[in-house]
Order: structure tokens, then sequence, then C-alpha cells
């Protein structure tokens, strides 16, 4: 058996890295929007406005707890954690998840109870139009750079908070429909804006958790990584065949051990050359962060 641990080019180091740079640039873009959406929405009473500034205000919370995630999945592995800390980050995500369940779950409640009991709601929507306008635009822009990222380096907690300032972007646009809406005289605008931002939330918070607790029960890669695993295999010509690959997710790195048939007659010495052979043409193949197991069969003998 040959194992050795493979890290992604795209790895950088942890006080430099880039992941920490789009957080922080998040984390500002959220500071200044929770201040706008919050006083905004008080001075002229809008519901769809103050939940907004309190999903910003998550963003900022879920900012801090992935920095907090990606520290500490960064961390090498050591004694007691020999395969890593990417759970951690993992669990970030899951953090961030909950959350914003949490708090789609208030808005809804809160909209729901006033459009139920035709409470009046009127507003002045020139300053709504005009901060959530400005919210779409920045979160947007915020939203694709960090998923460009996310992407590249595989990251389920940067995914995860690029979803949260997309949702946030979504949210913000339902505020400027609403606002519109009460601008032409219906009143329950705003409210019916709130109840849609509450429901976008909830998607996202639910498809987020789905995802970070198939990773922590070590639920196979997707099939489109799975099928770029066997295809790298299959082009793997100086074995004589591969069987019982296993697959995993742990935060950013893929966890994988597959069974390779070689020649009866080959040396420990040359066998254990080729594992090494096959794990460098895996990681030159495959953009991703691995850690891989190789467990070598003669054929002669017959497959566990």
């Amino acid at each position: 058996m040959h194992e050795q641990q493979l890290t992604a080019k795209e790895i950088t180091t942890p006080g430099n890295s880039p992941e920490k740079r789009v957080v922080y640039l998040g984390l500002i873009i959220n500071i200044v929007l929770i201040i706008a959406k919050l006083i905004g929405g008080i001075l002229v009473s809008s519901l769809a406005l103050i939940a907004d500034g309190v999903h910003s205000l998550t963003d900022l919370i879920t900012d801090l707890i992935v920095l907090w995630g990606l520290n500490l999945a960064a961390r090498p592995a050591d004694r007691n954690h020999p395969y890593g800390h990417g759970k951690l980050e993992t669990l970030a995500s899951l953090i961030v998840s909950a959350i914003l369940l949490a708090v789609s779950l208030g808005i809804m409640k809160k909209a729901f109870s006033c459009l139920l009991h035709g409470v009046p709601h009127p507003i002045d929507p020139r300053w709504v139009l005009t901060i959530a306008l400005i919210s779409v635009i920045l979160k947007e822009f915020v939203y694709q750079k960090t998923s460009t990222l996310a992407k590249r380096l595989h990251s389920p907690a940067l995914e995860a908070n690029a979803w949260h300032h997309r949702s946030d972007a979504l949210s913000s646009l339902v505020v400027l429909v609403g606002a519109v809406a009460g601008w032409l005289g219906w009143h329950g605008g705003d409210l019916a804006a709130g109840l849609v931002v509450g429901g976008m939330i909830a998607f996202v918070a639910l498809k987020m958790g789905y995802q970070g607790v198939g990773q922590l029960l070590e639920e196979a890669v997707s099939p489109t990584i799975q099928q770029q695993i066997e295809t790298t295999l299959n082009q793997f010509t100086n074995i004589l065949s591969w069987h019982h690959l296993r697959t995993r997710r742990v935060g950013r790195e893929v966890f994988l051990d597959v069974h390779i048939l070689v020649p009866g007659e080959m040396t420990v010495a040359t066998s254990h050359e080729l594992a090494h052979r096959l794990e460098e043409f895996i990681k030159e193949s495959l953009p991703y962060s691995l850690n891989i197991i190789i467990h070598i069969e003669p054929d002669a003998a017959e497959p566990d």
C-alpha cells in the first residue's frame, strides 16, 4: 500500500491567500450595506429593507465564520488529526446555512403575519430604490469574484459564502421590485417582497445544509468528479486494470483509494514505483487537492 498527500497548486499560504482577500472584500462591503439598509429601512419603515439589512448582517457574521473555517482548515495534519482539518471548512458552511435558515424563517413569519392581518404598510420608495439598487450591484460583483475563486479552489466554505452574496443580491432585487410596486400604489408590495426574500434565503440555506451534511457523512464525490477520476485511471496504461475505487470529499480535498492489478512477477520495488507514477499522473491530470491510497494486487490473486 502506498500513500501520498497531494496539494493543489492554487492553494497558497494561509497568511496571503486569495480566499482570505475575497472574504475581506465581502466583509467591508457588507459593513457599508448593513449601515445603509438598517438606517434607511428604519427611517422609511420598510420591512423589506430592514430584512435585507439583517440578511447583510448575517453575511457579515458568515464572513467571519468562513475566515475562522479557512484558518482552521489550513492547518497541516498532526498527530491527532492525521487526515488534516478539512472538515472544519465543511462545518463552517453548515453554520452559514443554519444562520441563513433561521433568518429566513423570521423574515417570512413577520411578512406573512402583516399581510394576513392586512396591516397597512406605506413607505417612501425613493430611499428603498436607491439603497436596493446599490446593493444589487455591489453584491453581484462580490458574488462573481467569490464564486470564481471557490470553483478554482474547490472550497465548499467559499462556495457557500458566494451563494450568500448572490442571495443578498437577489433579495435586494426583490426589495427593488417591492419598492416599485409601492410607488405604483400597492402598499403591500414591501411586505410581499420581504416574504419572497425570506423564501429565497431559506432555499439557499437548505441547499447548502444538504451539501454540508453529505460531506460529513462522507458521501462520494459528484458524478462529474467521479467520471474524471475514472477517465484518468483508464488513461494510465501501465497497469493491467483497476477496481474498488472509493471517493469522498473533506472540505476542498478529495480522498480516493483504488486497487490496481499488476503482473504477478513484478517485484515489490517495481510495483511501488508504479504506484508512485500513477499518483503523479493523477496529480497532473486533476485540478484538485488529493489524498490518494493505492492498493497493489498481483494478477494471480483474487481481488478483495
